[in-house]
């Protein structure tokens, strides 16, 4: 009987697969038929002229100039110095902001410190401290470092914050009625909680620290991806500059979509919601 009941489970499970597969295939297809679609009537407008050349390039375009660009020294030293600011910034911002935001979370002494200020500067536009950061830096790699810290240092400390918020109570009940001290449920409960968390701080933390580079790199700086974006503006080389928007674009794709697959490795790791 239990054999039977096997057999008959067995065809709805693999009819199940294969709608579910269906379906990811359907979505994957139409994913790629609208891109596909956006890039060539983006070159049908450019190539016809509909909007004024000077404003926008043609994809075939940007792709030549890319071609070119890269066999320029002054490419790979820009994309180098901007690659350094942004990892040594968004370093910095993880070492720092993952144990101030665990510990905050943890501890309520220490949240009634340090909260005033992450929830002050949170809410202050970063772009206003720039020229105040230009001053105190220089047009050097220093003052971009430290703009891509504060633009990817808040979402990652809030995100520990809410992942420590967020801990399943009764757990930690049932871990102190077995005498467990508050490190071994600090050790065995807490800090694995908050891998989803922090790795989704993370992720939108990448996008902050893109900006901040640019923006610094924009605002006042001899190198960088930033700096040859403003060179080529100024020089109304709108298909040069069009390939530095898509270096960041794909820089941002390639690490959140990295982000993205270790999130759902430890989705199973959240609290549950029921």
């Amino acid at each position: 009987m239990q054999k039977n009941e096997a057999f008959q489970l067995q065809p709805n499970l693999i009819k199940s697969y294969r709608q579910k597969k269906q379906k990811v295939d359907f979505r994957f297809w139409l994913s790629v038929t609208t891109v596909a679609l956006f890039f060539i009537g983006w070159e049908v407008v450019s190539r016809y002229e509909w909007v004024d050349p000077l404003f926008i390039s043609s994809p075939l375009a940007i792709i030549k100039a890319g071609g070119v660009m890269v066999q320029e020294p002054s490419f790979w030293n820009n994309l180098g110095v901007s690659g350094y600011e942004f990892g040594i910034g968004f370093l910095l911002a993880m070492l720092i902001g993952i144990p101030m935001g665990v510990l905050s979370g943890w501890n309520k002494t220490f949240n009634a410190i340090v909260n005033p200020f992450i929830s002050g500067l949170y809410v202050t536009p970063k772009v206003t401290l720039l020229p105040v950061i230009i001053i105190a830096f220089g047009i050097g790699p220093e003052s971009k470092i430290v703009i891509v810290f504060l633009m990817a240092f808040f979402p990652i400390v809030m995100s520990a914050q809410k992942a420590m918020n967020t801990l399943d109570q009764d757990l930690i009940k049932a871990a102190r009625t077995f005498t467990a001290s508050e490190w071994q449920i600090f050790k065995t409960i807490a800090l694995p909680s908050t891998v989803p968390f922090l790795l989704t701080g993370i992720r939108l933390g990448i996008g902050q620290g893109l900006i901040g580079v640019v923006v610094g790199e924009l605002f006042a700086s001899s190198a960088g991806i930033g700096f040859q974006l403003t060179t080529d503006g100024q020089n109304l080389m709108t298909d040069r500059m069009f390939v530095g928007v898509l270096v960041i674009t794909l820089t941002g794709i390639l690490l959140t979509g990295i982000l993205g697959m270790l999130e759902r490795r430890f989705s199973s790791w959240q609290p549950s919601k029921d």
